[in-house]
């Protein structure tokens, strides 16, 4: 004989052994305070800034290096012509010089269709005398600053997009810390409010 069912009871859905939840279903994030949602959202901008935003602007920095430091060396080609000169000294660095352009220069003399000519230079480190050394000069013949390398561009332009990265990444690591403690903070300031509204009932109930 079938057990007679009460009116208004209703099985509890589900397999046997497992409790219905009261008060409907709860959502893996109906817990989760207006603070903590923020948060989440602030974080994933964050990583969508330093997974999208930051190699973006690395590049375009590299790129805009590249290009300038491309631009000065064709620059400096058009208006100058180099000319093999040997060294009359050693090679010394400019600190032993004051005033002089950093690197090292030493006297050098050349030949053109003018006749000899010698004048301090800027060369590589460390050559000695008697050694070959390419010259530029200008239009008047006149020693100058030698173009930038032709590798010199890529360097400059690789170096400043690595640079942009790692300033972009630590940048979005301290925004982090921050904004971590500030929302631990603020958490800390709700929870304290609770507790002052919760506190009187707690002790009167259970302070016996």
């Amino acid at each position: 004989m079938r057990t007679p069912r009460l009116p208004g009871h209703r099985r509890p859905a589900g397999p046997p052994g497992k409790r219905a939840r009261h008060g409907g279903d709860v959502g893996p994030g109906s817990l989760e305070r207006p603070v903590d949602r923020l948060e989440r959202r602030l974080k994933v901008l964050l990583a969508v800034v330093v997974l999208v935003a930051v190699p973006l602007v690395a590049s375009g920095v590299g790129n805009t290096v590249y290009n300038h430091f491309t631009l000065v060396r064709q620059t400096a080609l058009a208006r100058l012509h180099p000319v093999t000169a040997t060294l009359l000294t050693e090679a010394r660095s400019s600190a032993v010089r004051p005033g002089a352009q950093s690197g090292f220069h030493a006297l050098v003399r050349w030949n053109d269709r003018n006749g000899v000519h010698t004048g301090v230079a800027p060369v590589r480190a460390w050559l000695h005398r008697g050694a070959d050394t390419t010259v530029w000069l200008d239009a008047h013949g006149a020693v100058a600053t030698p173009p930038p390398d032709r590798d010199f561009a890529a360097t400059a332009g690789v170096a400043m997009g690595c640079a942009t990265v790692f300033g972009g990444v630590a940048t979005a690591c301290g925004v982090r810390w921050a904004l971590g403690r500030s929302m631990d903070r603020r958490r800390l300031t709700q929870w304290a409010r609770a507790w002052e509204r919760v506190e009187p009932d707690w002790v009167t109930r259970y302070a016996r």
